[in-house]
Protein backbone atom coordinates (compact mmCIF):
# COMPACT_ATOMS: atom_id res chain seq x y z
CA UNK A 1 0.00 0.00 0.00
CA UNK A 2 1.16 3.37 -0.82
CA UNK A 3 1.75 6.00 1.48
CA UNK A 4 3.01 9.52 2.16
CA UNK A 5 7.21 9.37 2.03
CA UNK A 6 7.99 9.96 5.69
CA UNK A 7 11.71 10.31 7.02
CA UNK A 8 14.70 9.88 5.45
CA UNK A 9 17.46 7.08 4.87
CA UNK A 10 20.79 7.27 7.28
CA UNK A 11 23.86 4.78 6.72
CA UNK A 12 25.88 3.62 9.84
CA UNK A 13 28.41 5.71 8.97
CA UNK A 14 26.72 9.24 8.36
CA UNK A 15 25.16 8.63 11.65
CA UNK A 16 28.76 7.48 13.21
CA UNK A 17 30.00 10.58 11.78
CA UNK A 18 27.63 12.36 12.91
CA UNK A 19 27.71 11.48 16.42
CA UNK A 20 31.22 11.97 16.37
CA UNK A 21 30.88 15.72 15.17
CA UNK A 22 29.15 16.88 18.25
CA UNK A 23 27.96 19.75 16.17
CA UNK A 24 23.99 18.39 15.99
CA UNK A 25 22.22 17.26 18.74
CA UNK A 26 20.68 13.19 18.00
CA UNK A 27 17.95 11.56 19.72
CA UNK A 28 18.38 7.87 19.10
CA UNK A 29 15.00 5.68 19.38
CA UNK A 30 15.22 1.88 19.18
CA UNK A 31 11.90 0.59 18.41
CA UNK A 32 12.96 -3.10 18.09
CA UNK A 33 10.80 -5.55 21.36
CA UNK A 34 12.24 -4.90 24.72
CA UNK A 35 14.02 -8.63 24.85
CA UNK A 36 15.73 -7.30 21.58
CA UNK A 37 16.71 -3.65 23.03
CA UNK A 38 17.84 -5.15 26.54
CA UNK A 39 20.11 -7.76 24.30
CA UNK A 40 21.88 -5.44 22.38
CA UNK A 41 21.24 -1.90 21.96
CA UNK A 42 23.19 1.79 20.73
CA UNK A 43 24.17 3.36 24.22
CA UNK A 44 22.01 6.42 25.02
CA UNK A 45 18.92 5.13 22.29
CA UNK A 46 15.69 4.98 23.94
CA UNK A 47 13.78 2.37 23.27
CA UNK A 48 9.84 2.31 22.30
CA UNK A 49 8.18 -0.59 21.26
CA UNK A 50 5.97 -1.77 18.73
CA UNK A 51 2.72 -2.85 20.92
CA UNK A 52 -0.50 -3.16 19.55
CA UNK A 53 -1.93 -0.48 22.11
CA UNK A 54 0.92 1.87 21.90
CA UNK A 55 0.46 1.67 17.89
CA UNK A 56 -3.28 2.04 18.48
CA UNK A 57 -2.39 5.17 21.11
CA UNK A 58 -0.88 6.77 18.60
CA UNK A 59 -2.71 6.70 15.99
CA UNK A 60 -5.85 8.18 18.09
CA UNK A 61 -3.69 10.80 19.09
CA UNK A 62 -3.79 9.87 23.03
CA UNK A 63 -0.30 10.30 23.81
CA UNK A 64 1.78 12.58 22.53
CA UNK A 65 5.24 11.24 20.93
CA UNK A 66 6.81 13.27 23.49
CA UNK A 67 5.33 12.40 26.34
CA UNK A 68 6.09 8.82 25.34
CA UNK A 69 9.93 9.53 24.90
CA UNK A 70 10.18 10.66 28.12
CA UNK A 71 8.02 7.74 29.73
CA UNK A 72 10.16 5.61 27.89
CA UNK A 73 13.75 7.19 28.31
CA UNK A 74 15.71 5.96 31.71
CA UNK A 75 16.70 9.53 32.19
CA UNK A 76 15.01 13.23 31.49
CA UNK A 77 15.40 13.87 27.92
CA UNK A 78 15.65 17.43 26.73
CA UNK A 79 13.35 17.28 23.71
CA UNK A 80 14.55 20.16 21.04
CA UNK A 81 12.57 20.02 17.97
CA UNK A 82 15.26 21.06 15.76
CA UNK A 83 17.67 18.11 17.14
CA UNK A 84 17.90 14.78 14.85
CA UNK A 85 16.32 12.30 15.67
CA UNK A 86 17.33 8.32 14.30
CA UNK A 87 14.94 5.51 14.39
CA UNK A 88 16.24 2.11 14.17
CA UNK A 89 14.81 -1.68 14.06
CA UNK A 90 17.59 -2.87 12.84
CA UNK A 91 15.58 -4.70 9.76
CA UNK A 92 14.23 -2.27 7.85
CA UNK A 93 16.13 -0.78 5.00
CA UNK A 94 14.38 1.93 3.88
CA UNK A 95 11.17 4.35 4.77
CA UNK A 96 9.96 3.44 1.33
CA UNK A 97 9.49 -0.05 1.97
CA UNK A 98 7.23 -0.10 4.96
CA UNK A 99 3.83 -0.89 4.97
CA UNK A 100 1.38 2.05 5.78
CA UNK A 101 0.34 0.98 8.94
CA UNK A 102 3.01 -0.55 10.27
CA UNK A 103 4.00 0.41 13.69
CA UNK A 104 7.57 2.00 11.99
CA UNK A 105 5.50 3.90 9.78
CA UNK A 106 3.04 5.49 12.86
CA UNK A 107 5.88 6.29 15.04
CA UNK A 108 8.27 8.07 12.18
CA UNK A 109 5.11 9.72 11.27
CA UNK A 110 4.18 11.36 15.17
CA UNK A 111 7.85 12.09 15.21
CA UNK A 112 7.87 14.46 11.72
CA UNK A 113 5.32 16.01 13.47
CA UNK A 114 7.48 17.18 16.31
CA UNK A 115 10.92 17.06 15.12
CA UNK A 116 12.44 19.06 11.73
CA UNK A 117 14.88 16.03 10.90
CA UNK A 118 13.91 12.63 11.14
CA UNK A 119 15.53 9.73 9.81
CA UNK A 120 15.58 6.10 9.76
CA UNK A 121 18.54 3.66 9.87
CA UNK A 122 19.50 1.49 7.08
CA UNK A 123 18.87 -1.98 8.26
CA UNK A 124 22.48 -3.61 9.36
CA UNK A 125 23.72 -6.66 9.18
CA UNK A 126 24.93 -8.81 12.49
CA UNK A 127 28.67 -7.51 11.61
CA UNK A 128 27.70 -4.16 10.83
CA UNK A 129 25.18 -4.04 13.78
CA UNK A 130 28.04 -5.10 16.24
CA UNK A 131 30.30 -2.43 14.67
CA UNK A 132 27.82 0.81 15.22
CA UNK A 133 27.47 -0.18 18.77
CA UNK A 134 31.03 -0.22 19.67
CA UNK A 135 31.28 2.97 17.73
CA UNK A 136 28.72 4.72 19.21
CA UNK A 137 29.21 3.52 22.48
CA UNK A 138 32.73 4.95 22.09
CA UNK A 139 31.67 8.13 21.06
CA UNK A 140 28.84 8.29 23.72
CA UNK A 141 30.91 6.96 26.69
CA UNK A 142 33.30 10.22 26.25
CA UNK A 143 30.37 12.70 26.15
Amino acid sequence: MAHEMIGTQIVTERLVALLESGTEKVLLIDSRPFVEYNTSHILEAININCSKLMKRRLQQDKVLITELIQHSAKHKVDIDCSQKVVVYDQSSQDVASLSSDCFLTVLLGKLEKSFNSVHLLAGADAAEWDWLCVKCQQYLSKA
